[in-house]
């Protein structure tokens, strides 16, 4: 290349460079011509943009306006009250006196500042605990009441936890002989041939949960295969419990898997233990339960490989006042929505056992409050529940009542919840010598009735007759 091409050619570089040079500088200039514009229009007025989150810029949280809760709770109609909260006004207002000393402060307190959006304060805690137990969706939920997704759960933690702390609330299987007594008479009222023994009506009931995590196997110490119940092809827990003649629970555990059978549940239950002791249990007087239980002093169970004569009798009229237990977990389930699909994955065992105890004190607490009927839940919640993988409702009354009620008298009908009942029912779990234990003794309860339906005369009703010995 010659010299004079050669400066022609540096010259030319020379020219682009300041080209590109110039440029880029204009793009750079451009850009924050577009930030110091974006930055002035951000600030027109008293107005701050968001960004993306829909947090105001510079701003850490996300502006919310908080419902004002006795205004929305306070005018709301009072049939939709119940069909989202799963009780009337009067209830809840009721519940939120006892549980308020027990919830933890929610910011009406703090320095200003501390709370950006407000206080929550404990009405809209039990407002929101309330929602997601009826089975309603958290997002609405926290949408709805103007908090944060993760304060829905929060709030039903710290509502379940007051509901523990509240001592009016617990469940107690009755201690002295007059308080056993005042339960058999209640259940004597129900019986068609005045049966005076029952002191409570024992069953069990699948909770269905997840599939067990990691950290729950390694706390519990077994495998995720004990809580998958074979029978209904659910993993969960095998929930016990006793009621009286009102569908209340006197008694309630649930701390098996829901491999475990209802004997075994029972017979390592404290309650068990407790009947045993000499003299606590009123002679005469016994729990009603089905086959998965074995006769005993304590324990009326029906006849096996029977279908005529005092012994069918007997197994009819047993039922009778051992299906309030079906019932009560019936109303439980129905009145809690939380219950017909599985808890959520992320709520340990533990928990799981301490929301359920909450819901059961809740169920008494409506029962002794006269607030038994159940209505039907709203299509939101139904909507949540169904879509959650959860079990549908069975049918409605069809009188045209606001509301429904659990079919007390239909042992096999659909108001009975077959998806969960029945889990722990292992016939095969006790052997004929744990069944023949008491075999000597003449003055077992079953024995005892058993021979009052003979001196009587006592046989199971025509199905056309049936209807008139339900009460």
């Amino acid at each position: 290349m010659s010299d004079i091409n050669s400066n022609t050619y540096l010259d030319n570089l020379v020219v682009d460079e300041d080209k590109h040079q110039d440029t880029v500088l204009g793009q750079l200039s451009s850009a924050i011509a577009s930030i110091a514009a974006f930055a002035t229009l951000g600030m027109i007025g008293d107005e701050r943009h968001t960004n993306y989150k829909g947090r105001a810029i510079g701003a850490k949280t996300k502006k919310r306006k908080r419902r004002d809760m006795e205004d929305y709770l306070g005018s709301m109609d009072d049939r939709l009250f119940q069909r989202k909260y799963r009780m009337n006004k009067a209830s809840f207002f009721g519940l939120l006196d006892i549980l308020s000393p027990h919830v933890p402060s929610t910011g009406e307190k703090r320095s200003r500042g501390a709370v950006p959006n407000g206080p929550i304060t404990k009405a809209a805690r039990l407002s929101m605990a309330l929602r997601y137990c009826a089975g309603g969706d958290p997002l609405d939920i926290a949408d709805l009441h103007g908090v944060k997704d993760d304060e829905v759960m929060s709030s039903v933690w710290d509502i379940v936890d007051a509901i523990h702390a509240s001592s009016e609330l617990d469940i107690t299987f009755p201690q002295t002989h007059a308080e056993q007594m005042e339960v058999m008479e209640g259940f004597k009222q129900k019986s068609a041939v005045d049966i005076d023994c029952c002191v409570g009506a024992i069953d069990g009931i699948l909770i269905w949960t997840n599939k067990p995590s990691v950290k729950d196997v390694k706390v519990l110490k077994f495998g995720p295969t004990k809580f998958f119940c074979g029978r209904k092809m659910k993993y969960g827990l095998n929930m016990m419990g006793v009621c009286d003649s009102r569908g209340r629970f006197l008694w309630v555990e649930a701390r098996f898997p829901g491999a475990a059978s209802d004997f075994y549940a029972f017979d390592d239950s404290h309650l068990k233990k407790l009947l045993q002791e000499k003299g606590f249990l009123r002679p005469g007087l016994c729990l009603f339960g089905d086959n998965a239980y074995i006769n005993a002093p304590y324990m009326c169970s029906p006849w096996r490989n029977v279908s005529s004569g005092p012994k069918d009798a007997f197994n009819f009229f047993q039922s009778q006042l051992r299906i309030n237990i079906e019932c009560a977990f019936g109303m439980l389930v129905h009145r809690w929505g939380v219950l017909r699909k599985p808890i959520a994955v992320n709520i340990s065992v533990k928990r799981t056992s301490l929301l359920i105890y909450a819901l059961c004190k809740l169920h008494n607490y409506c029962i002794a409050n006269g607030d038994k009927d159940i209505h039907p839940p709203s299509e939101r919640d139904i909507a949540s529940i169904t879509t959650d993988g959860g079990l549908f409702l069975p049918r409605l009354d069809r009188n045209g009542d606001a509301h429904w009620e659990y079919d007390m008298t239909e042992i096999n009908g659909m108001d009975r919840m077959t998806e969960l009942l029945d889990g722990g029912q292992h016939m095969d779990d006790h052997t004929i010598n744990q069944r023949r234990i008491y075999r000597y003794d003449k003055d077992l309860p079953c024995d005892v009735m058993l021979q009052s339906f003979i001196n009587n005369g006592y046989r199971r009703p025509e199905i056309s007759m049936r209807r008139r010995y339900d009460k």
